[in-house]
């Protein structure tokens, strides 16, 4: 009868250990949940649009602090294309990031070519990804933001 304990608490514990790693692992994989916020909320899709950026504010949760992002490892995922920072700066708690807006506008007309041929003024929903690793260079996080893209005769 011993025996059988002594194999089952070891069995229990075997259990716990493959379970707090796994979700350890899941937890590192996913990375933080990060706030971002994507201006403009509209955009043309033609060449020579208003404005020269794609700007995006992240904010990070509690216990994290927006000062401790690489920078230089922030990317905008536009449709499965990487666009890299441009210019960014500190305000109100939150990391603002810069992207070119010709190089966004290019990426998503790139993918979305069957769309240019639509009537004039169609609008269609985008979903882009912000990406990056904190200081530590371990620490990884991720937010989206959608925003409406329009269509004009090209």
């Amino acid at each position: 009868m011993r025996k059988y304990t002594v194999l089952t608490a070891l069995a229990l514990t075997f259990s716990l250990i493959i379970s707090t790693q796994l979700v350890t692992t899941q937890v590192r994989a996913n990375g933080i949940r990060a706030d971002v916020n994507i201006d403009p909320d509209s955009l043309l899709l033609k060449e020579g649009g208003n404005g020269n950026w794609i700007t995006a504010y992240i904010g990070l949760p509690e216990g994290y602090d927006v000062e401790n992002i690489n920078v230089s490892t922030v990317t905008l995922n536009v449709m499965g294309k990487n666009v890299t920072v441009s210019k960014s700066d500190i305000q109100e708690n939150k990391l603002m990031v810069k992207f070119d807006r010709v190089t966004v506008v290019s990426q998503i007309r790139e993918q979305l070519p069957m769309m240019i041929h639509l009537t004039p003024h169609v609008k269609e929903e985008v979903t882009l990804e912000v990406t990056g690793k904190l200081t530590d260079d371990t620490t990884t996080f991720q937010g989206s933001d959608t925003i409406r893209v329009f269509f004009t005769q090209l």
